[in-house]
């Protein structure tokens, strides 16, 4: 049977759309309540790179297997940010793409196995717990559901039904869906399946015309990873060995991660270590019902492909794929090549959904009609609803609770907290913000890539790790005190700061104009040690076991430094030494002060310091000079005599 033609009728119509809000209700509400980490920071940035015409990237960021992801998630993601700065469009638009792999999953389960089985399947992908958590973030993965379907859907009609169109289609649709990341990997071996059972009917044409589309989608990767020199065995190599702690072996991890999105348990580890059994307490113990769906959908595909096996006159078109759909995440990843994580079985969640009410459907279709039989019907239609409505409840639940208290290692600040300190800022108008956390680098660093993020349209952003270092702007400005309770080195709120309170059990936000000149230590002064990057050394403070440098700076750096003080004893000889990075070159402003807090025990011997700065070119290191009024190299280094 090749698709099950019959006419929507107003009931299904009206199911249809009450599925549908469903869906749309748990992708796009609250959109505040959303992780806004470092990942999803670095992807919003090159978005946004591309959507104000900054820049063109051709690689996406980096991935979990150690390669970088393609472009292709951060060209999607540019279309919400080119017409709004803000996460929220974007998060939005991630949500959206969902509806619409619930909309479509809703099409292909309804063409092969008739209305009854669509709304089933539509419904359970609605509610699905894991379905609704992979569709509320700003991740590459998380696009992956619509192009996933669309890739099946499309290879189904083009090969199984002889559609050129969509056998053409086909190419361009699995390209972008292996680039937007690299969890569709399992749609290969679904590929070679379909050219395999459908052999005989294959419209050759059509099929290298969307072979060459499928190769100018690849063309900016292609030549993103050739610029980055990604393009040679040996750094393909390194980057799948670049976790010394994995080692390759056959378990049943995989499995267990596809069960359990399938199922849409384990949701409470959103909750953290710390939290979960709270959460759990507040909640209905539904997770063993929810164990039905994977267990239906496993049934249900060994069911298929029984009745392939033996011909059977009710079997469709796609009953091998569909088993085959499910499997294939599972197949590819319980042989650990590279590290598995959950969000792997994304690409499993819309067969297993189909399975189920291709599966439901069937059984109903085989229970007589006498009404002794009806009661039967009814709890069999009657059990995915009442399934789903635990699965809402247990997902709100989740929401609530995840943004009504901290989480650690858990779910991170949601989005919306953040949002209020940005607007106050935006409102100001700044022309320079510093940021203090315990991070200064982007995109290493998850403070300074999300907040580079959301000050986008601020003309100057800087980071500065408090625990260590101070910088005291020589123009005005703002800083935003960006949590962290041990930002030693941090300005005292001022007293007409503004705070802006996180969940209870984190440290809010605040925010304060610049304080010119507050320096925050009563360091001793010198005669200025004037180094070629434009950095002169201007002071020193000496504490238990610490020791500061005093700088000021000339304006941005072209690199990033490395600074040192040493311990020199009265004959000049190296008694102890501490090294540390310095702050990056980029964020130096012209008149600004910068203190650098060292780690350092001064033997009692110490006569004097000697400091200054260095940059490391692999295992070369060069020392900044210390030059005169002229430019003319006087030094490696600063030494400081200190009083007797």
């Amino acid at each position: 049977m090749t698709a099950v033609q019959t006419p929507i009728r107003r009931r299904e119509w009206v199911a249809l759309a009450l599925v549908f809000v469903l869906a749309a209700a748990l992708r796009l509400g609250t959109p505040g309540i959303t992780e806004f980490k470092r990942d999803e920071g670095n992807l919003s940035h090159l978005a946004l790179e591309l959507a104000r015409g900054r820049d063109l990237p051709l690689l996406g960021i980096s991935s979990s297997v150690g390669l970088p992801n393609p472009p292709i998630s951060v060209y999607l993601l540019a279309l919400p940010y080119a017409l709004a700065d803000s996460p929220v469009g974007a998060t939005l638009f991630v949500g959206a793409l969902n509806v619409i792999a619930v909309a479509l999953t809703w099409a292909f389960t309804r063409r092969y196995y008739g209305p009854g089985a669509a709304l089933v399947a539509a419904l359970l992908f609605a509610v699905s717990p894991w379905g609704a958590i992979y569709s509320r973030k700003i991740w590459a993965q998380n696009m992956l559901s619509p192009f996933v379907v669309a890739t099946v859907f499309s290879g189904v009609l083009g090969f199984g039904e002889g559609r050129r169109w969509a056998a053409m289609l086909y190419w361009p649709l699995l390209a972008l869906t292996l680039q937007i990341h690299y969890g569709a990997i399992s749609l290969l071996p679904l590929t070679f399946l379909m050219l395999a059972l459908w052999r005989d009917r294959l419209p050759w044409r059509a099929i290298a015309t969307g072979l060459l589309l499928a190769a100018l989608t690849a063309l900016p990767a292609l030549a993103g990873a050739y610029r980055d020199g990604w393009l040679t065995l040996d750094a393909l190599r390194d980057a799948l060995n670049a976790n010394p702690d994995h080692h390759p072996t056959l378990d049943a991890t995989a499995f267990d991660y596809a069960w359990m999105t399938a199922a849409g348990t384990d949701i409470h580890s959103l909750a953290g270590p710390e939290q979960y059994r709270a959460y759990l307490d507040r909640v209905p113990d539904a997770y063993p019902l929810f164990e039905l769906i994977p267990l239906a959908a496993l049934a249900s595909a060994g069911w298929l492909l029984w009745r392939w096996a033996r011909r059977d006159a009710t079997r469709r078109l796609p009953d091998p794929v569909a088993a085959a759909w499910l499997a294939a995440p599972v197949l590819i990843f319980t042989w650990q090549w590279t590290e598995v994580v959950p969000h792997y079985m994304i690409p499993l969640l819309p067969p297993a959904f189909v399975l189920c009410g291709a599966g439901l459907a069937a059984a109903l279709e085989r229970i007589p009609r006498p009404d002794r039989h009806r009661a039967l019907a009814a709890a069999g239609i009657a059990l995915p609803v009442i399934v789903a409505g635990l699965q809402v409840l247990l997902f709100a639940r989740l929401l609530n609770f995840v943004d009504g208290r901290a989480t650690p290692g858990g779910f991170g600040t949601p989005l919306h907290y953040l949002l209020d300190a940005r607007e106050a800022i935006l409102d100001r108008a700044p022309q320079d913000v510093i940021v203090i956390s315990e991070e200064e680098l982007a995109p290493y660093d998850e403070i300074p890539a999300v907040w580079g993020v959301l000050l986008d349209r601020v003309p100057g952003v800087r980071f500065v790790n408090g625990t260590r270092t101070a910088v005291i702007p020589a123009r005005d400005g703002l800083v935003l005190l960006a949590g962290g309770p041990d930002l030693r080195r941090a300005p005292d709120p001022a007293p007409d700061a503004q705070t802006f309170p996180r969940r209870p059990g984190e440290a809010p936000l605040v925010l304060q104009a610049v304080q010119p000149g507050d320096v925050p230590v009563d360091y001793t002064a010198i005669e200025p040690a004037h180094f070629a990057n434009g950095a002169h050394l201007a002071g020193y403070w000496l504490g238990e076991e610490e020791v500061a440098l005093v700088w000021r700076l000339d304006g941005p750096a072209e690199a990033d430094y490395q600074a040192f003080v040493h311990a020199l004893d009265a004959a000049g000889t190296r008694a102890a030494q501490a090294d540390r990075f310095a702050w990056p070159g980029r964020y130096w402003r012209a008149g600004d002060t910068l203190i650098l807090w060292f780690e350092l025990d001064l033997p009692a011997e110490t006569a004097a310091l000697f400091a200054g700065m260095y940059t490391i070119d692999g295992a070369a290191f060069t020392n900044v000079a210390v030059v005169d009024e002229h430019g003319a190299y006087l030094d490696q280094g600063a030494t400081i005599p200190l009083p007797g």
